[in-house]
């Protein structure tokens, strides 16, 4: 089952989201479950970042759900939502 997953950050965690990048990209790159289909940074009106989008394939939400609690943005507290859908496409593939 595919997964949308967003995240958006608190204001003002811009340094702290530089300074871990690196360890969340590696993250990212864990051979797990759920698989990366795929990722990259969100950015607001003004062009500043926001957040995170996630593309997963796993089992379950919960899974995926885990997963972004466990990353170094999560852990270090840069989240201020994460939000979890299933989805099914209609039009287009991977």
């Amino acid at each position: 089952m595919l997964f949308v997953g967003v995240t958006r950050f608190k204001p003002g965690v811009q340094s702290q989201h530089d300074t871990l990048r690196s360890a969340f990209n590696a993250h990212l790159m864990q051979p797990l479950n759920p698989r990366i289909r795929l990722a990259g940074p969100i950015f607001d009106k003004s062009g500043s970042l926001s957040g995170v989008f996630m593309l997963l394939e796993s089992d379950s939400a919960q899974t995926v759900q885990h997963f972004i609690e466990n990353s170094p943005y999560a852990h270090a507290g840069l989240y201020e939502r994460i939000d979890i859908d299933a989805v099914q496409f209609e039009i287009g593939h991977l």
